[in-house]
């Protein structure tokens, strides 16, 4: 009975010894530093850009942004945007802008949106309209940069001016 329980005991200490190494079979990996997660281009966002105008009316511009994407099918996105800029020249002359701009593109890698948009506005009190493309590229999970160039015109005439800017966006996701 003795020797049972001595074979017995050693059995099982050899079993516990074994699952203790076998864990070491599969060493740990470090976790990543950082691991982004998918940036989404889809809904509401608000910021600040900047740029100029040249053209008929040269003159340095400062606004804010607002906007909403959608993504109808991936990658397409459609959505709004809105634009005020106040635009001042070196002849401490002001005057302002406002676009609202339809908006389409498609997501070209998981943090780059490439995209055209085109809408009506009000400049240097008269109407006017706005048309160009631009690219937005994800910085962190709910903030982005963009870069665009918009043709700008009153109604009834031809382009008269571009107008180029860069903007930080904020997402509300």
């Amino acid at each position: 009975m003795r020797m049972f329980a001595f074979i017995a005991g050693l059995a099982f200490a050899g079993l516990a010894a074994g699952g203790a190494q076998a864990s070491d079979l599969y060493p740990m990996q470090p976790a990543p530093a950082y691991n982004p997660a998918a940036f989404s281009f889809d809904g509401f966002y608000l910021g600040a850009q900047g740029g100029g105008v040249v053209g008929g009316f040269s003159a340095g511009s400062i606004g804010v942004v607002a906007g909403v994407n959608f993504n109808v099918a991936d990658p397409i996105i459609v959505g709004g945007e809105f634009q005020a800029d106040w635009l001042f020249n070196s002849n401490n002359s002001t005057t302002y802008d406002f676009y609202a701009l339809g908006r389409a593109g498609t997501v070209v890698t998981q943090n780059l949106l490439a995209y055209v948009e085109a809408g009506p506005g009000w400049t240097s009190n008269s109407a006017g309209y706005a048309f160009g493309g631009g690219g937005e590229y994800a910085l962190t999970d709910m903030m982005s940069v963009k870069g665009e160039v918009l043709g700008t015109g009153n109604w009834g005439a031809g382009p008269g001016a571009a107008k180029l800017q860069a903007g930080l966006l904020f997402h509300l996701q």
